[in-house]
């Protein structure tokens, strides 16, 4: 299993690297001068030639990117140029609560989809699949940010039982966090868990009617054994393929969520420093991501390895 480990780590060496690249280019390729947002339409041509010396823009963009890529390796992230905080202190304020609700909707999307999707496999035709199909169209064809919307007027502005805005620490009040929590959560988890139920149910559609499963019930084995022990475990390969490749969902939904409930996080962060052109931060927020992005789909190759033995050998 180790050997399997360490050539799926090295595997993801050359996409992080272009992750960098594409991090550093994507504000770049952008008409727009970071000095001129900085000193403002009335400097002068000698203060905006200051402000670029002192920002390392007269340089070249490859000596840029690899004074930027060995700061990076060292963690030295930079500072914003237009606040002067160091990006490491950015991510410490505002990375705990993106992480919260992240994490947070990715395990509700999860409860919700897998339970969803079994039930609709071994059911096929049946009331429950015709209400999971309704219930994946909607919840996938309804933008997360329309969801919250209406989630808040429902809620938050007609029946008041949410709080419509900000969020509260877990560790200061813990019922008062989830409180805050539950709105953003079920708007970011509804499309996510939908296509999970929907990739559930197909895979166990298609599992369920192996001879190995019907040789499992003919041995007397009770059903709920049967689906979890042998029809869902065989189905999981798909489903946790699909289950890591959402979390490019979940990061670009934590985005959208965070500004539609004006919770503090990256989201913010990252909208503001692309509006300034704040190199640094949009760079060091956007290689972030794609480390969360390529870990999540790292775990799913490992997790394939203890599902199923063969995919070691590959």
């Amino acid at each position: 299993m180790a050997p399997f480990i360490v050539n799926r780590v090295v595997q993801t060496i050359p996409i992080l690297f272009l992750g960098t690249v594409i991090a550093f280019m994507v504000l770049r390729i952008i008409p727009g001068d970071p000095a001129l947002v900085i000193a403002g339409e009335e400097a002068t041509a000698e203060d905006l030639y200051a402000i670029r010396d002192q920002l390392g823009l007269h340089d070249s963009w490859p000596e840029q990117y690899i004074r930027w890529l060995g700061d990076l390796v060292q963690g030295d992230f930079g500072y914003s140029f237009h606040t002067g905080l160091s990006v490491s202190r950015l991510f410490s304020i505002n990375f705990p609560s993106t992480l919260e609700l992240g994490i947070a909707a990715y395990i509700v999307a999860i409860l919700l989809g897998i339970p969803l999707g079994i039930l609709g496999g071994v059911k096929p035709r049946s009331v429950w699949d015709w209400m999971l199909s309704g219930y994946t169209m909607v919840a996938v064809g309804v933008p997360s940010f329309v969801s919250g919307i209406i989630l808040l007027w429902i809620f938050a502005a007609e029946l008041s039982w949410f709080p419509s805005l900000g969020r509260v620490s877990f560790l200061d009040d813990p019922v008062d966090s989830l409180h805050h929590l539950a709105l953003p959560v079920v708007a970011l988890a509804l499309p996510i868990s939908a296509v999970i139920a929907r990739y559930t149910r197909t895979t166990i559609t298609d599992v369920i009617s192996q001879d190995f499963v019907r040789t499992a019930r003919a041995k007397g084995l009770g059903e709920s054994t049967v689906i979890v022990r042998h029809a869902l475990r065989n189905s999981l390969i798909p489903v946790i393929t699909i289950m890591a490749l959402q979390v490019g969902e979940l990061l670009t939904g934590v985005v959208i969520i965070e500004a539609v409930f004006t919770r503090p996080g990256l989201g913010r962060v990252v909208v503001e420093a692309i509006q300034r052109l704040d190199y640094l931060v949009v760079q060091s927020v956007l290689v972030l991501l794609v480390v969360v992005f390529v870990t999540a789909n790292l775990l799913a190759d490992i997790i394939y390895g203890f599902v199923d033995p063969r995919v070691r050998v590959r």
